[in-house]
């Protein structure tokens, strides 16, 4: 499906799953090769920059969050930018475009806001939406990341395992979408530049300090979650141990009871005190005194 908005001599073409006729269109329209025109079905799986004489194309990935199945997926924005026309193309809907989008169809003030300088600058303003929306998910991420640490020291580490987990992945799954296009970006500045005006300069400046500032936070929250996972592990490994020791000094306690019990229980002739009238009572004061002696040493090492 085509979409249209024009102002100012600038004309943003946004195509919605793109379809053969959709195709057609671009090629009776603009002077695309066919390679390009080939990128844009099916959707390819690495991001590019690549510079023509007339237009400039861009393969890039924004993360979105699947609700359905709880995770980060990719999704693919192909950009063809002209002198004076933009086409966007994706398959599955793009948050920051569509808002943008939307915006500047509806509103004439909107319109001359974001379509007033050239095109270089409304592929900065689609890029920089991009890489707001994927901030906010980064903070979605430190909230949760913040939220395990306090769960790990109110005593709930065994909780945390699947949310230190699923963190985990979180950050990889980000970290894989947004790593390629770092040269992407850095590309864009330069060739941008060249192909458009020196006056896009400082916002494509800006897209590249957006992007490290958005790669920064991954990496703090990747190095965090590691330490958290690192913590959560030592609590649980020490609090095992705990568990085993006790249960070793129960084990050994008793070991010695049992044995006492054991000999006194034979039922044989002749056993020591087995004709004594306080028999029962003795036997009864030996386990005793070994289970006094045995916890006062334990207390005596620090054992318990």
């Amino acid at each position: 499906m085509i979409q249209t908005v024009q102002n100012n001599g600038i004309t943003w073409i946004d195509i919605r799953n793109p379809e053969p006729d959709d195709i057609k269109y671009l090629r009776e329209n603009f002077h695309f090769h066919e390679l390009i025109l080939g990128e844009l079905i099916p959707p390819g799986h690495r991001a590019k920059v690549e510079t023509h004489h007339d237009y400039i194309f861009l393969i890039l990935y924004y993360p979105a969050f699947n609700k359905n199945k709880g995770e980060i997926s990719p999704r693919e924005l192909d950009i063809i930018a002209t002198k004076d026309h933009i086409i966007t193309s994706h398959y599955q809907t793009i948050i920051p475009v569509k808002n943008l989008f939307e915006k500047i169809n509806l509103s004439d003030e909107v319109k001359a806001k974001y379509m007033s300088g050239t095109v270089g600058h409304l592929i900065y303003y689609i890029i920089r939406g991009i890489l707001e929306n994927a901030l906010e998910k980064v903070e979605h991420i430190e909230r949760h990341v913040n939220y395990v640490e306090q769960r790990i020291f109110a005593g709930d580490e065994k909780e945390m395992v699947f949310a230190i987990s699923r963190a985990k992945r979180d950050i990889i799954d980000f970290r894989r979408i947004i790593a390629p296009q770092l040269p992407i970006i850095d590309s864009l500045v330069i060739e941008g530049v060249k192909f458009f005006d020196e006056t896009l300069q400082p916002h494509l400046d800006d897209l590249r300090g957006t992007f490290g500032i958005l790669w920064n936070e991954l990496q703090d929250h990747k190095e965090t979650i590691e330490a958290l996972a690192e913590t959560n592990e030592s609590i649980l490994r020490t609090k095992t141990n705990d568990v085993i020791r006790i249960l070793t000094i129960f084990s050994v306690i008793f070991l010695p009871l049992t044995l006492v019990a054991s000999i006194w229980g034979m039922n044989i002739e002749n056993l020591p005190l087995s004709g004594n009238t306080y028999h029962f009572y003795i036997v009864l004061g030996i386990m005793l005194s070994s289970l006094i002696a045995m916890l006062s040493y334990f207390k005596y090492r620090k054992w318990m």
